[in-house]
């Protein structure tokens, strides 16, 4: 039985609409998107006697295959995952045979290539973002850069930066060092993506993707809000002037530079850190370091739901907003979507869906 609304494009190295005999095969489809990590797919086939699907997947080389999953939501087509087959598993239960294929999007052709030590001279870190990559244009990837409020360059004759790791692991590292997160969205076409690199939300806070009335809740099947009163903790660091050697206390920016919050209140940290090796560092590393914790702490609040796309024609991405009304003050107002997770058979369509704020309270 074909899933209505659902099309699998698969190749490599361009991929193409399989034969409708795959997609008869096709019972079930999961997909896993979040924002700042890499997205997964799960692809479920069932296999009929004599079946050559195993073998067509893995073509004759074992290489990487390119995987487009295309979904429906009421009128609406849009890429959900852009990436390549990773994990190939056949079996059998009672009269029961299965291909259950595991897949990543396309960070993971980041994740490769360990470059430690690649010098970057006199480059600020959006600069460094961008010409990473460039080198994944090749494969459909646009960036989308926001360079960093608070960012350090030094003369080159006093420090030129170093690569640590691959590329995905050394782009994430600069975003964690500033608050940012780093982000591939498929689409908005097949064969294309959008690596973003900067703070989220980053949605459009005037037009929310769904608005949810907490009492009568009629376009999500639950949701479940929740605050965490120790979750926000309070940074400190001191640096080591490097001429008088004296201990400088480094003040905490605010959070705003990079995450302005969605609630009208931010509670009280409750907790305090100090940052490791925080000696080291120039004044502006420490304050964007101390930045990054602060805003990362201060999402205390919370929630999670699920959606019934094929009823309600209407589907989340990571990184969208919401609007929740009517759930008491201070639980009303807008949440970022921070993690998405589709399930797909051709009898139902659910969305589990899962929201993150800073703030509490419905902002003015």
């Amino acid at each position: 039985m074909t899933i209505r609304g659902f099309s699998l494009l698969a190749g490599s190295p361009v991929p193409e609409p399989v034969p409708s005999d795959m997609t008869q095969a096709l019972e079930a489809v999961e997909i896993v998107a979040s924002i700042g990590e890499r997205g997964t797919f799960r692809l479920k086939f069932r296999l009929d006697p004599g079946s050559t699907l195993p073998a067509r997947f893995l073509l004759k080389t074992g290489d990487l295959v390119r995987t487009i999953l295309v979904v429906a939501a009421g009128n609406q087509r849009a890429i959900a995952m852009d990436g390549v087959m990773v994990e190939h598993a056949v079996s059998t239960s009672g009269d029961d045979r299965f291909l259950v294929i595991a897949g990543e999007d396309l960070t993971l052709l980041m994740d490769r290539i360990d470059a430690t030590g690649r010098p970057y001279s006199g480059m600020t870190i959006a600069a460094r973002i961008q010409l990473i990559l460039a080198a994944y244009a090749l494969h459909g990837v646009v960036p989308e850069v926001i360079p960093a409020p608070i960012t350090d360059l030094p003369a080159p004759a006093e420090r030129i930066f170093h690569q640590r790791g691959t590329d995905y692991a050394y782009i994430r590292s600069l975003a964690a060092d500033v608050g940012y997160h780093f982000t591939l969205d498929p689409g908005p076409l097949p064969g294309e993506s959008v690596a973003y690199w900067g703070p989220e939300p980053r949605a459009d806070r005037a037009q929310p993707s769904l608005t949810i009335d907490f009492e009568r809740p009629a376009n999500v099947d639950k949701l479940e809000l929740r605050f965490d009163a120790m979750h926000r903790v309070d940074p400190e660091a001191t640096i080591l002037d490097p001429v008088s050697k004296a201990l400088i206390p480094v003040p905490v920016p605010d959070i705003k530079l990079v995450r302005p919050p969605l609630g009208a209140v931010v509670p009280p940290a409750q907790k305090r850190t100090r940052l490791d090796q925080a000696a080291k560092l120039s004044p502006v590393q420490a304050a964007a370091r101390l930045l990054a914790v602060a805003a990362r702490s201060a999402e205390s609040m919370t929630g999670s739901g699920v959606l019934n796309v094929r009823r309600d024609g209407l589907r989340l991405r990571a990184g969208e907003l919401v609007d929740v009304r009517a759930a008491s003050k201070p639980f009303n107002g807008l949440f970022a979507v921070g993690r998405v997770h589709d399930r797909i058979t051709a009898e139902s369509y659910l969305q589990e869906f899962e929201l993150v704020r800073a703030g509490i309270g419905a902002a003015s």
